[in-house]
Formats: C-alpha cells, sequence, structure tokens
C-alpha cells in the first residue's frame, strides 16, 4: 500500500539522518523523531519561499552565512591559498551592499 512505501522511505531517511548528530540532539530535546524534523523543515522552506517571505532569508543564508563559516575554516587552517579566495569575497560582497544602499536611495526619488 501507499502507507508502508511512505514508512519505507521515511525509515531509509532515518538511516541517513543517523549521521548527523544535532539532529539526535534535535530529536531527544524536542521528542519529535527526526525524519519528521527534516520533512516538516523542508516543507515551511518550501512554503516559505513559495510566498516569497523565505527568499530573503534563504539569500543570506547562501550569500553570509555558509561563507562566513568557510572563512572561519579556513583562518584556522594552515593553508593560506584559500584565505585570499574569501577575501576577495568579502570585498565584493561589501561593495555590492554598499552598491546597493545607494542604489535603493537613489531609485527611491523616480517615480515608477
Amino acid at each position: 500500500t501507499t502507507m508502508d512505501q511512505v514508512q519505507d522511505k521515511l525509515l531509509v531517511l532515518r538511516s541517513k539522518l543517523d549521521q548527523i548528530p544535532a539532529l539526535q540532539q534535535a530529536e531527544e530535546k524536542t521528542k519529535v523523531p527526526k525524519e519528521y524534523l527534516v520533512v516538516g523543515g523542508g516543507a515551511l522552506l518550501i512554503i516559505l519561499l513559495f510566498f516569497g517571505t523565505g527568499a530573503g532569508l534563504l539569500c543570506s543564508l547562501v550569500g553570509f552565512v555558509y561563507p562566513a563559516f568557510q572563512s572561519l575554516k579556513c583562518i584556522e587552517d594552515k593553508n593560506k591559498g584559500d584565505d585570499v579566495q574569501w577575501l576577495v569575497y568579502w570585498v565584493i560582497f561589501s561593495f555590492f551592499g554598499i552598491l546597493e544602499s545607494f542604489a535603493n536611495f537613489l531609485l527611491y526619488w523616480i517615480p515608477f
């Protein structure tokens, strides 16, 4: 039946999620199975993106949180080759941030 297929897929998902310690901790604290947390979180993300309210959050995650994490990792690393890459990223990120603020200020005065 369809319900058996869904349960099989949830078991496969659970076996893959067992490798992530943070989900184990979340499951213990919330008393909600980790596969339900992931499916519910994914559904919530899709709904937020669909209605446009989550697009800013997704852009912030991709544009700031991930590079910040990678920058901290490369600072702790002995290899200095990747430091230049992330420094260039942050200079360009800041440049576009400043450019955006000035563009918003100027475009505010132009009637559309």
